[in-house]
């Protein structure tokens, strides 16, 4: 017998464990390396990515009226049409609204900020720090001396502002648009999607994207329904305190709803500042401590009965998540941090519950077909269908031919 070579020897030193996390840390890092390129791919495109993936959040709220237009005559595009004319509407009016808030207590406010320098500036005097007035006029002069060397810094931000506006136009239209064909050719989209997959795969990826859809369709709308009891909650305390800009708190309060842990937690702080402004420091405490109250009423037994159908993600998940998403993205990526995670979960746990692909009775695989109308990823009851093929669309597919076979057969 030959004696066993030198390698032979290393590969047989090697146990199996080791071979295992070997095994694991080559294909961990191929998937790394395709997530990074994915991702950089995704920075060229940024714009058009966040872009239709707010659309698909627009799509999601405003699905349930589209389904209530389409009982008036005429067709698809005219039930898409008026609903994102509603939805429109509704943006729009809010916005005003918030702007007219501001504009007509803008000089009550100046006012405010005024006598809150001058109180502050005389506490600064005569308080525990005993500040002089030189000590003062220099930090002032300090600010004023900043802000002019920095003056090519804010002519260029002002550039960059405008910049901004431009790409946040596109980014509007492309909104509107996107959410307008997922509206009305959703399904047809999804199934183009689906076929972009092997054959083999179909039946997994349509269960498994309409899954996920579901829960995202329900964390949107649950969060409106808890972003109203937000807002309209603090706008009653607010007018009870008669705290100036009630309303307009109130609404920003309700934005801020859709951004977990930063977004409430900035609009509350505002709150307590315009009340600290307006009737002193008793009664920021009492805003302060109605929001917590509030905020904790929700949390303990609204947030259960509505998200608990829809959302089933740990509370450690959404503050990693939110965080993440705040460290890549600022407030945008704090926005999509808690709906992704969800649609990912939900996703997942659909693939793993999800069957083996059907086959016929010969062993043949079943290939999908087009369904005809029906929202973004919304199947129809299989019991709807007349002709027992269902709306998701099944057909057993003759792989010699590469036809269906008859209906008869």
């Amino acid at each position: 017998m030959s004696e066993p070579t030198k390698s032979s020897d290393a590969m047989d030193a090697v146990t199996w464990p080791v071979r295992v996390a070997a095994a694991w840390t080559w294909r961990l890092l191929v998937i790394g390396l395709g997530l990074y390129v994915l991702w950089q791919g995704f920075l060229k495109i940024e714009l058009v990515a966040f872009s239709f993936i707010i659309a698909m959040f627009f799509t999601a709220v405003l699905h349930p009226l589209e389904v209530v237009f389409r009982k008036l005559p005429g067709s698809r595009s005219l039930s898409s049409l008026l609903a994102l004319l509603v939805g429109i509407a509704v943006l729009t009016g809010i916005t005003w609204f918030v702007v007219w808030q501001i504009s007509s207590h803008s000089s009550q406010l100046a006012d405010q900020v005024n006598n809150f320098v001058t109180r502050t500036r005389d506490w600064l005097r005569t308080g525990p720090l005993h500040l002089k007035s030189s000590d003062l006029n220099k930090i002032a002069d300090n600010i004023t001396k900043a802000v002019k060397d920095n003056q090519g810094q804010l002519i260029s931000g002002a550039i960059q502002t405008v910049r901004t506006v431009v790409e946040a136009l596109g980014a509007i239209l492309l909104i509107l648009l996107s959410t307008f064909f997922l509206l009305r050719d959703g399904e047809q989209i999804w199934n183009w999607t689906v076929r972009l997959f092997p054959k083999q795969a179909h039946p997994k990826v349509d269960i498994a994207g309409r899954a996920g859809w579901k829960t995202l369709g329900g964390y949107i709308r649950g969060q409106v329904i808890i972003a109203l009891f937000h807002g309209l909650s603090v706008m009653i305390v607010l007018f009870v305190l008669r705290v100036p800009l009630a309303a307009a708190l109130a609404v920003l309060i309700f934005l801020g709803s859709f951004i977990p842990l930063l977004g409430l937690t900035v609009a509350g702080a505002l709150c307590v500042a315009v009340a600290l402004l307006e009737h002193g420091v008793g009664a920021g405490i009492a805003v302060g401590i109605a929001i917590v109250v509030l905020f904790q009423l929700e949390a303990h037994l609204l947030q259960p009965l509505i998200m608990s159908r829809s959302v089933e993600v740990h509370p450690l998940a959404i503050a990693l998540s939110v965080l993440s998403g705040t460290l890549v993205a600022g407030i945008v990526g704090a926005l999509l941090a808690v709906p992704l995670v969800a649609f990912l979960n939900s996703t997942v746990h659909a693939l793993r519950a999800s069957p083996d692909p059907p086959t016929d009775d010969s062993g043949l695989p079943v290939e999908r077909i087009d369904s005809p109308g029906g929202g973004p990823l919304d199947r129809a009851d299989p019991a709807d269908s007349s002709d027992g093929i269902p709306p998701s669309g099944t057909v057993a597919v003759d792989r010699e031919r590469n036809t269906p076979p008859e209906r008869g057969s």
